[in-house]
């Protein structure tokens, strides 16, 4: 094996960064470089865009590489590679501040912004890239951990670390980082020098960065797995005997033993029997030395479509067995076929010995794939009448044990110590609570319960939930895209030959396939559809109604298509049913719900707050209305006190049009909620739009037509609709005296009701309000009152009753707590006051500019933070919305838990705000 001594990626790199020419395929300087097929690999790289040369053509191979250099380069290759995309503006912005604070150069900022973002790097590791304005260079093992952290979302890691525990200095790497120098090491990114030293201590240079690129490459964009076919397959039991024909054309012969061989579904983590291999199965595999070590059954080969029922087994007794099925999501009981085969983990035992082991691990999860056969036998109806019934009996039984499971489905609500959730394909809805370690994920994304709450509440989003063997939840993953989009549908479309409410007969040329309603594809799984000609759209109806509109159809000789959609256990799931073949073109039916706040739209395109979702806006909206209705646009009702629904509405607007809600979509001042509809292709269908906040500077306010413009920071002039008497929240000054010119210029901040009408005007910035402040500066204790930094002029305090407090940074506005914070060390306060004539403090505005103590508590949800100081006073400090927590690596939602006592220094914004908080 070739001697790989680096250990990450490489992209192209700005030339501020350095100094780099184009692609150079022919580098003089490379031919000495201590490695065979050093010039091959470094030429491949620089020939894809990889990694530059210098403007002398030359490579420079032993020059070290930066941390800034290192997060792009990742950044770069993951975008190359497809397996990243290019970071959304809106979500870089957020964090403009962290960067000028560590002096994160320009053309760094996007690959640390979705390092931060992704949980590749951590805000302890961005510390380290910049001494002021000089970038730091780069160790191997902050390059390894990096770049395991992004593998890390695509491979499995292992806690044993038995790869990385092979160098011969695996002592020296720290233990956070070993887990990720192992997947390095398994997947070959990495491996030993001559010593088979690791050395993760040394800085990082660009060979080593070159010669890894090629392999990272390679697996980031085609994988680590063979794949192909298997032509033959043969055995029972303890031995299996199989040919794999490779897509590269080469035949491999393997025996494989179920203990040591590994068989899952697709990439996920879903074990299946390797006995329910068979030939034709498209696979992936790895193997060393001629073993085989794993297999992935790949195109549609899912765990449902190899067994007819799956689920967990609830009881087995006598000759029947119950099972929680996967496909409905409810309780089933079968009886046994005579002959009925049962295995546990692949092996064949009798029915007592299965029965024996599900008492033994009754404390576990037995997971079973069924085969069954279905007979038609004479028996009852409902009515006591003798007819044909069908009888669906168990033919294989395969179990295996496992201490959690996980269900995927629709969530339907979540709360703070449960969800409830339709499993997939299923009408039921199942409630679990959280286990107090459950951990919370927005798709790979670690997130808190809070975050996960909201995009849970926001619409149409999936589910997939692992419980443990109390029944409550230890992970819960939520996302906008369903679990099983890729895999769980089929679509063929048919003429109709015959249907009735016991089976539907489908022509295919001169065949028939034959579908019966009953054990196989109960009618309560279905969904029945039929075209509605006058509205032209898909109407569901039951079974009646369908078989009605095919005789009727029939009987006038118009032939009847049908489409069938199947589910993932292959059990029919929807059906179609209709005379006009460009019904078809209308496609599914199913409709996406959203409703959260707007993050951003950049032309036709929309994204959600906490979304990864992107939507798109189509070019315009027709509102249909009745020309006998007088509709009034405010209140979404006619004349008659009906509502209304439009395509596009934006409430509190008087003008409901694709203009305006783009206006306030786009503008930075105002914050948008909106509720849409989206097809199949995320295609919006119609928004219902209204704004909760906004902020700009009042250009004129009309009382008397409740109409209040505002201009915001970026330049848009958006109008709004006011209450008659919207509330300002203080006595200073009345929503009379904004309507008059000597507002004009302030600026505003608006809080709307849910109906998008102005409720409270708020003046941030007027004349009269900066005509309060006598005295400002950084507040110093003085006897009996305060002082300012450089002045000896003392002012008195007046009793708490008759001071007004502001405090901007704190939880209070005691005057005690304030005059506390005034006198301790740890503590800087900046003040604005108003003084009586007799230079008493009638009025104090508080901002906390730097703050210092032992770190107590972090509240995520409240945005609040509590230190003690060294003077034994506990202080709670309201924050900005993500503030830069970095203390000893500690993970924002171990704070509380691993952080507590340590010290920390405060920063805060102009606006008293906490933005910072470092060990």
């Amino acid at each position: 094996m070739k001697k790989k001594m680096a250990l990450a990626l490489a992209a192209v790199m700005a030339s501020s960064c350095m100094g780099v020419t184009g692609y150079a395929a022919n580098f003089k300087d490379i031919s000495d470089v201590p490695w065979d097929g050093a010039k091959t690999v470094i030429n491949s790289v620089a020939d894809l865009g990889l990694l530059s040369g210098y403007e002398d053509n030359t490579f420079r191979a032993k020059n070290n590489v930066t941390y800034c250099e290192a997060i792009q380069m990742l950044y770069s290759v993951l975008v190359k590679t497809g397996t990243a995309k290019q970071m959304d503006a809106s979500v870089q912005y957020k964090y403009t501040s962290f960067m000028q604070s560590y002096n994160i150069p320009t053309w760094a900022q996007s690959a640390v912004s979705y390092g931060l973002e992704n949980s590749i790097i951590t805000t302890a590791d961005v510390a380290k890239f910049m001494s002021g304005k000089t970038s730091n260079l780069a160790t191997r093992e902050d390059v390894a951990k990096m770049f395991g952290n992004a593998m890390a979302v695509r491979y499995d890691i292992d806690r044993d670390t038995q790869a990385a525990k092979k160098f011969n200095d695996s002592w020296s790497i720290s233990s956070d980082s070993i887990i990720l120098v192992d997947l390095l090491a398994r997947l070959e990114i990495i491996s030993g020098d001559n010593n088979n030293n690791f050395n993760p201590k040394n800085n990082i240079n660009r060979a080593e960065m070159a010669v890894m690129l090629n392999k990272a490459y390679e697996i980031l964009k085609n994988g680590t797995e063979t794949t192909g076919t298997i032509t033959d397959f043969e055995g029972s039991g303890s031995t299996y005997k199989l040919t794999i024909k490779t897509d590269s054309g080469d035949s491999l012969f393997f025996y494989a033993v179920p203990d040591l061989v590994k068989v899952y579904n697709g990439n996920t983590k879903q074990e299946l029997s390797l006995s329910r291999l068979k030939s034709g199965d498209k696979i992936s595999f790895t193997y060393n030395s001629g073993s085989l070590e794993t297999i992935r059954v790949q195109e549609g080969s899912t765990m449902q479509e190899k067994y007819n029922i799956t689920g967990y087994i609830t009881s087995l007794k006598s000759d029947v067995i119950t099972i929680e099925n996967d496909n409905t999501g409810e309780s089933e009981k079968l009886d046994f076929a005579s002959g009925c085969l049962f295995y546990l983990d692949n092996k064949s035992v009798r029915r007592s010995e299965l029965e024996e082991k599900l008492d033994e691990n009754n404390d576990k999860y037995a997971y079973a794939g069924i085969n069954t056969k279905t007979t038609v036998e004479k028996g009852k109806d409902s009515s006591g009448y003798t007819t044909q019934v069908e009888k669906t009996t168990v033919t294989e039984v395969y179990v295996t044990f496992s201490e959690q499971y996980t269900r995927t489905g629709t969530v339907e609500n979540m709360e703070n110590t449960y969800i409830t959730y339709s499993p997939t394909d299923s009408s039921a809805t199942n409630m679990i609570y959280f286990d107090s370690a459950c951990k919370f994920y927005n798709n790979d994304k670690s997130v808190s319960l809070s975050q996960l709450k909201s995009l849970a509440n926001s619409g149409t989003v999936y589910t997939k939930v692992t419980v443990n063997k109390e029944g409550k939840a230890t992970k819960v993953v939520v996302s906008e895209e369903s679990f099983t989009a890729d895999n769980n549908t089929s679509v063929t479309t048919y003429k109709v030959k015959n249907f009735t409410d016991s089976q539907m007969i489908l022509g295919v040329g001169d065949d028939k396939i034959t579908y019966k309603f009953g054990s196989t594809n109960p009618v309560s799984n279905i969904t029945f559809y039929k075209w509605d000609d006058d509205d032209e759209e898909w109407v569901s109806c039951k079974i009646s109604n369908a078989e009605s509109y095919f005789d009727t159809n029939d009987r006038n000789d118009e032939t009847v298509y049908s489409w069938v959609l199947f589910n993932s256990g292959g059990k029919i799931n929807k059906v179609y049913l209709s005379t006009k073949k460009s019904a078809w073109a209308s496609g599914d039916d199913s409709v996406a719900e959203r409703k959260a706040e707007i993050a951003s739209l950049s032309g036709n395109t929309l994204k959600f707050k906490n979304s990864s979702v992107s939507y798109t806006l189509l070019d315009q909206y027709n509102v249909k209305i009745s020309e006998d209705k007088d509709v009034d646009a405010i209140t979404g009702t006619d004349s008659d006190g009906n509502t209304v629904k439009y395509p596009l509405t934006v409430l509190g607007s008087k003008v409901s049009s694709l203009t305006v809600f783009k206006k306030m979509a786009e503008s930075s001042g105002v914050t948008l909620y909106a509720e849409i509809k989206a097809d199949s292709k995320n295609v919006i269908q119609s928004i219902e739009a209204r704004p909760t906040s906004a902020i700009g500077k009042l250009d004129s306010y009309d009382i008397d037509e409740r109409e209040l413009i505002l201009i915001t920071s970026d330049g848009k002039k958006i109008t709004f609709t006011t209450k008659r008497k919207p509330s300002t929240g203080t006595d200073d000054y009345t929503y009379e005296d904004i309507g008059t010119s000597g507002y004009v210029g302030s600026t505003l901040k608006l809080s709307f009701d849910s109906d998008g009408i102005v409720q409270k005007i708020a003046v941030n910035e007027n004349a009269y309000e900066k005509g309060l402040i006598d005295e400002k500066g950084t507040a110093e204790s003085a006897e009996n009152g305060l002082k300012f930094t450089g002045s000896s002029k003392v002012y008195g305090w007046m009793s708490r009753s008759d001071t007004e407090v502001h405090n901007f940074s704190m939880t209070t506005t005691s005057l005690d707590r304030v005059k506390e914070a005034i006198d301790d060390e740890d503590i800087t306060i900046y003040a604005e006051v108003s003084l009586t004539e007799k230079d008493m403090v009638e009025r104090i505005n508080v901002y906390t500019r730097a703050a210092e103590g032992a770190f107590q508590e972090y509240d995520e949800d409240d945005h609040t933070l509590r230190i003690l100081t060294a003077d034994g006073h506990k202080f709670t400090f309201n924050t900005v919305n993500k503030p830069t927590i970095s203390i000893s690596g500690i993970d924002t939602d171990k704070l509380n838990d691993l952080a507590v006592g340590k010290t920390v220094k405060l920063t805060f914004n102009s606006d008293g705000l906490l933005q910072s908080a470092k060990k």
